[in-house]
């Protein structure tokens, strides 16, 4: 098995780039979450008020 030699500062660039892309696609899901969360808490009472 071949390693291949990654120079340190690549290596801190490529750690940074997938923590970055990690950490973005968890508030994006999250944030879809919370967005779900306050359509269906806003949704009864908006037919509460119409009915």
């Amino acid at each position: 098995m071949v390693m291949i030699q990654i120079p340190a500062v690549d290596q801190a660039f490529l750690l940074l780039l997938i923590v970055s892309c990690l950490g973005t696609c968890l508030v994006r899901a999250f944030w879809e979450l919370e967005q779900v969360r306050a359509r269906r808490i806003a949704s009864p009472s908006r037919k509460r008020d119409e009915a």
